[in-house]
């Protein structure tokens, strides 16, 4: 959605020139007062945004949170590089392996090509089908695709293979994918399992809460919001990720009266 919502705005950018010349054409005067009238909705809109990020920042924590996990998002897309991953493709041309297809929709599942991730998994799966970390990216592949219930069937094999794969990630993942599909009870017994085996973490354990929540489980879930709003150990810096988690799980606490 952020990706969409920044070519939208860049193409705006782009096409205001056009739009005032075209404008200009027909009347150089009206043009002078679209640009003026422009300007105005431009700074009332900054004006109106500073205000609401500041009230934001004040009163909301996951706003600040959510600022700081966008950036680390927007810093890592700007440096990503594509050359990888066509030396990738370049080298699958010459022999075709399942180990050269997996590195193809690795790569390209990092960068969120996820037609391309997905076509190469899939055929890297056929040519070595007992591969359960092929099956993991698959399965994390068509779950960032929304194919829930494929994702599902993938990581499903993956945990029953390797209970541990990804030091519990695929666990974790297969978990909050029951939860995405209204497994409400198989989400919580997953997720528990995660944290008996695996300690869990401030995002595990929003997920927990909010299965919690669906099953009916209010004190379980009050009990998972608390760890999940739990500060770090001293010396300890959380990443963008666990401090958004983190934030909207004092949040959610506040809401119950559990916070207070």
């Amino acid at each position: 959605m952020f990706r969409w919502t920044l070519v939208a705005a860049v193409w705006a950018v782009a096409l205001w020139p056009l739009v005032l010349f075209l404008v200009y054409l027909g009347s150089p005067v009206a043009a002078v007062q679209l640009r003026q009238q422009a300007a105005s909705w431009l700074q009332t809109a900054a004006l109106a945004g500073a205000a609401l990020l500041v009230i934001g920042l004040l009163l909301y924590p996951p706003v600040a949170a959510g600022l700081r996990l966008l950036g680390a998002r927007v810093l890592a897309a700007l440096r990503a590089d594509r050359g990888p991953l066509l030396r990738a493709l370049g080298e699958l041309r010459h022999v075709e392996t399942a180990a050269r297809h997996g590195e193809v929709g690795r790569l390209a599942l990092q960068r969120r090509e996820l037609p391309l991730a997905i076509a190469h998994l899939s055929r890297a799966l056929e040519l070595e089908p007992e591969n359960p970390g092929l099956r993991y990216q698959l399965g994390m592949a068509l779950l960032a695709a929304g194919r829930m219930r494929e994702a599902a069937g993938c990581l499903q094999q993956v945990v029953a293979a390797d209970p541990g794969h990804a030091f519990g990630e695929a666990l974790l993942q297969l978990g909050r994918v029951h939860l995405l599909l209204g497994d409400d009870q198989g989400a919580v017994a997953l997720l528990r399992r995660h944290a008996l085996e695996h300690g869990g973490s401030r995002r595990s354990h929003f997920w927990l809460a909010s299965a919690c929540r669906a099953a009916a489980d209010p004190d379980g879930a009050r009990a998972a919001l608390q760890y999940a709003a739990s500060p770090p150990a001293k010396n300890q810096r959380l990443t963008p990720e666990e401090g958004l988690y983190r934030a909207r799980a004092r949040v959610a606490l506040w809401r119950t009266g559990a916070g207070k």
